[in-house]
């Protein structure tokens, strides 16, 4: 399969009043993995993908979130190990990809995937923010790191 693994730890503001990690935090956990993975290239693997969706030239390509669905599986419990998100791309457009996520409980004893994710990523112009092509070696480094999409229980 080709994933990237982003280990994230659980920080105690993740929890809600019953003790579980809050959905929100989910969101959160999903924007950090593209982070990593899109911006500073600091998963397990290097990808690099990192190259080509961040400029440091505020007029230069930007990533947007257009559309996310969290599906959630299990109760995920706040504790000490660290959760890992894998994440790969499930699909590649024109102007846009979709990154898929599974979420992974660090402190099971098996592989537990306690909440899947897909994420729409428009790239667009920094300037006019319009969706822009992604470029040749974009669409290159992205297309090593696809695997088959998620599969959501409902929709």
């Amino acid at each position: 399969m080709a994933r990237t693994h982003i280990d994230l730890e659980l920080r105690w503001g993740d929890q809600d009043a019953y003790g579980h990690v809050n959905n929100v935090a989910y969101a959160r956990f999903l924007e950090e993995a593209r982070v990593r993975t899109f911006w500073l290239g600091s998963g397990r693997e290097r990808t690099g993908m990192e190259r080509h969706f961040r400029g440091d030239d505020p007029a230069g390509p930007k990533m947007l979130v257009a559309n996310q669905q969290i599906e959630f599986l299990r109760v995920l419990e706040y504790g000490e190990r660290p959760i890992t998100i894998e994440l790969w791309i499930g699909k590649l457009g024109g102007s846009s990809l979709e990154v898929h996520y599974e979420i992974v409980d660090g402190a099971a004893e098996e592989r537990t995937v306690v909440a899947r994710a897909i994420s729409q990523i428009v790239i667009v112009d920094g300037v006019t923010m319009r969706p822009i092509r992604l470029s040749d070696e974009g669409r290159a480094s992205v297309s090593e790191w696809m695997d088959e999409p998620v599969r959501m229980r409902r929709g």
